[in-house]
């Protein structure tokens, strides 16, 4: 008979005394979004952020 731990927030199988990364990963993936995604502040439209130019549709708002 396994036994194991399963994480209340994931509910991931754990070996015994194996903590759950499960919290980390969450954090990393929103910092992730909260850097990558802004609304557009008029249309209220979600827009990736790539290198600190904001991309709205298909037109970059600094291109030349």
């Amino acid at each position: 008979m396994a036994y194991y731990n399963t994480c209340p927030l994931c509910g991931s199988n754990l070996d015994p005394g194996e903590p759950c990364d499960c919290g980390e990963k969450r954090e990393k993936q929103n910092e992730f979004f909260n850097r990558h995604l802004n609304t557009e502040p008029v249309i209220g439209q979600m827009a990736f952020t790539f290198d600190g130019k904001e991309v709205s549709g298909y037109v970059e708002k600094d291109a030349c």
